[in-house]
């Protein structure tokens, strides 16, 4: 995760979020009804002092050097005012993390390929499944390579690179962190290249003609109904190609 923002994904734990606002929410309601009924009760009081309360903060605050009088209003006062900070804290913090976005799935297969492969070599991670299973709509992503990028430049990442990776990435050795068994690819110079019209023609010639010969090996189909395949597969990457140049 320190090398790569991407995979800095962690869970929201929007349920638990929810239940502690609505924790906070009902104490902080106890607590008004109460301050409410003390108020009443010292504004009725046949001291002088406590009937005075609601016009004069500092004989309020006051009470609370009086010996023969316990200071329950400012007590209850002080108390609401703590946990409407908690509250207050809460549901900023919580508005900021509805305000993250969910990992990228190129970037959480990686995360999960990863994890699954060192608990497939006995190193269990405690509790399981954090990432993965139900948990999975539970996540955001801290930070994403794909914000403010155009079409093309996100297939890039999330297709080419991929793609490139299982047939030949993964025999440079070069890119490979062997503490943490992963390969790592500069994404700027990536989103460089992508911006260079000519290297986005070179990319989509290149991945093309990959893909029309895994597509011979694979399957069983005419020359007529690969190339028609591959036409159609390129169109859509210059669509993309042309969109993201206008957005951009």
């Amino acid at each position: 995760m320190a090398l790569d923002p991407g995979s800095c994904i962690f869970r929201r734990f929007a349920k638990l979020n929810a239940k502690n606002l609505l924790y906070l929410q009902a104490e902080l309601a106890y607590i008004e009804e109460d301050l409410q009924h003390i108020i009443i009760e010292d504004k009725n009081s046949a001291s002088p002092e406590k009937a005075n309360y609601p016009y004069s903060v500092w004989e309020l605050k006051e009470s609370l050097h009086q010996k023969d009088e316990y200071p329950e209003q400012w007590m209850k006062v002080l108390e609401a005012r703590k946990l409407l900070n908690e509250y207050n804290a809460a549901l900023l913090q919580q508005a900021q993390l509805l305000q993250f976005s969910k990992p990228e799935t190129a970037d959480l297969e990686v995360l999960q390929e990863w994890l699954n492969r060192e608990q497939s070599e006995k190193r269990y991670f405690s509790p399981e499944d954090q990432w993965s299973g139900e948990n999975a709509e539970d996540l955001i992503a801290l930070h994403s390579r794909h914000d403010n990028t155009d079409k093309f430049t996100r297939l890039v990442f999330t297709r080419v690179i991929p793609f490139f990776h299982r047939w030949l990435g993964y025999r440079d050795t070069s890119r490979k962190d062997i503490e943490a068994g992963v390969w790592y690819y500069n994404n700027r110079r990536i989103r460089s290249w992508t911006y260079i019209t000519a290297a986005k023609l070179i990319i989509i010639f290149v991945y093309n003609i990959i893909f029309v010969l895994v597509m011979g090996l694979m399957v069983k189909a005419r020359r007529v109904e690969i190339f028609a395949t591959a036409a159609a597969f390129a169109a859509i990457q210059v669509t993309i190609l042309t969109s993201g140049n206008g957005s951009s």
